[in-house]
Order: C-alpha cells, then structure tokens, then sequence
C-alpha cells in the first residue's frame, strides 16, 4: 500500500512541475510539432491537414486550438491524447485567441471580414462579429472585456466590446498590421505594421497613439518578456528579431535567429521567448536577459505558429 501512494505521489508531483509544452504549426508539412521546453527537444508530432497556421492553447482545458485555412475550419488537439476534432468555419480562418476563462474561442475569419465566436463546450458558432478587412491578429484584454483585431488591409486596429459585440473604437496603424500583443498592466497593445517596418504603440483602453517605433523588414507578431519590460518582434525578410524597450520605446538590440522567422512567444518564466522560422523549419530560443539564441530545435516544414502557442504549464 505504501509502495503504491508512493507511486502515486510520485506522479503528481511530476505532473504539477511538468514543463510547459509548445506546439508549432508546420503549415507546408500539414502537422504540429510539440516542444518539451524543458528538454528543448520536440517529442511528439501531430498530423493536421489544412495547412495549419494560427494556434491557441487553453492549458486548463486540454486543448490546443489550431486554424486550417485549406481546410476551411479548426482542428483541435487533445493534449493528452493527441486525438484531433475539427470544427468547420470557413475558408479565410487565420488568427485565433482564447476568452481568459476558455469558454469562448476568437477566430478571425480573413475573407469575410469578420471574427467568429465559438463556444468551446458546444462547438457551435455563436456569433460573427463585422470588422476592418482582413483582420488578423486578435488579443482579448486580461478582464475578457475587450477584443483587440488587427485588419490587414484597412491599416487599422479595432476594439471590440464583447458584452454588446460592437466596436467601440477603430484606429488608424501602420501599413498592413497583423500581430498583436498586449501588455499585463492593461495599458498598452503593440502591433507589427508588415509593410510599414514598424510597431505602433497605442492605450489600451482609449485605443490612441502613443508611439511608432522602426524595426527592421516585414515585422509579424510580437511578443512581451522580462515582466513586459521588452518587447521581442519577429522581422521575416531581415531573419531577426527586434527588441524594444518598453520603457524607454527604443529598439536596443537585432537578433539573428532563421529565416522567415513568424510566430513568437514567451515562456511563462518571462525568461525564453521561442520564435517559429518558417524558413528554416526549426524554432529559435532566444535568452529574455542576455538577448542571445540558446537553442534551435529542428521542427517541421513551414513552422509558422501564429498566436499564442505555450501551454501556460
């Protein structure tokens, strides 16, 4: 009897401290590789047809959200199993999000200028939220209150009350957004301008400007580390990666990870941030602290992974 509490004990604490897990959309391969940050090795892969590109993870639930735009819908994973669903939603799927609590999934619909609410218990649609064209990146605020979308092509940012799915507020970026992130002091969202080279820094609450800072080529997404003292953007054309002070809105270091570098994320220790090179079919770990690559991890063809792709655990 002892033996087997101990066992089982044993097992707990190994769940509770297991490292958290990053899943990369490999879009040209129609798979999703699964990164231990612990090891910094992949130790699972996943086929998912469709060309997969957006990912959100809900940690909590078990699931790993993943946007098939070829397959016009979204394929969902179960962490556990690996066994993958897919819900139908339409051919221009790209970016998605998840509400703080899970219920609800964000998707933003590229062609219909639209984003879809799903509920994730359901798996049903509930609603289709009319936005600027092409939107998407998407960021829902720390409160569920608020959803943030960056529309491609109407160079803009729009924020979206989800109580009475209106928009609140619609405001002018740089050329061509696509990623966005938001700040923990429910302050500030920057997002990536792809043909303006640059970031544009707004309040989050008023949606004003509040800064545009000059990266290098083709920025994609971003994301915040060092308890979001410095902002990490990934520059596809110029295979790198922009950090910015968030303090003082200056860039203060270029850092060359692989080519076509897109999707990007911090660990939860604020201390790793993991940059998925579509180019080199690999993700770069770049140190928060010392602003260098620790180590690259051979993924899939095509590694894209747009969003939020870290298990928070």
């Amino acid at each position: 009897m002892k033996f087997l509490i101990a066992i089982l004990a044993s097992l707990f604490i190994a769940e509770v401290h297991a490292a958290p897990f990053a899943y990369i959309s490999n879009q040209l391969e129609d798979s999703v590789s699964v990164i231990d940050t612990d090891t910094q090795k992949v130790v699972k892969t996943i086929a998912v047809s469709g060309k997969p590109a957006g990912i959100a993870v809900a940690t909590e639930q078990g699931k790993i959200y993943v946007s098939t735009p070829e397959a016009q819908g979204i394929a969902i994973i179960d962490a556990q199993s690996s066994q993958v669903k897919f819900l139908p939603v339409s051919a221009g799927v790209l970016g998605l999000c998840l509400h703080p609590k899970g219920r609800w999934l964000y998707a933003a619909d590229w062609y219909q200028n639209q984003v879809v609410v799903i509920d994730t218990e359901q798996l049903i649609i509930k609603q289709r939220i009319t936005v600027g064209q092409s939107p998407s990146g998407l960021q829902v605020s720390a409160d569920g209150h608020w959803l943030y979308v960056a529309n491609r092509l109407s160079n803009s940012v729009s924020q979206v009350d989800l109580t009475t799915g209106r928009i609140r507020n619609t405001t002018l970026v740089g050329k061509h957004p696509f990623g966005l992130v938001l700040d923990e002091r429910h302050q500030r969202l920057y997002v990536a301008n792809v043909q303006g080279d640059s970031v544009s820094v707004l309040s989050m609450q008023q949606l004003k400007p509040v800064a545009t800072i000059a990266v290098k080529s083709l920025p994609y997404a971003l994301s915040l580390a060092v308890d979001d003292q410095r902002l990490f953007v990934t520059n596809q054309d110029d295979g790198s990666v922009s950090v910015i002070d968030t303090r003082s809105l200056q860039s203060i270091a270029v850092i060359e990870v692989g080519e076509k570098p897109e999707g990007i994320a911090t660990h939860p220790n604020h201390q790793q941030v993991y940059v998925a090179n579509w180019g080199s079919n690999s993700v770069s770990v770049i140190d928060a602290q010392n602003l260098k690559v620790i180590s690259t991890i051979s993924t899939g063809n095509g590694s894209r992974a747009f969003g939020q792709f870290i298990s928070a655990k």
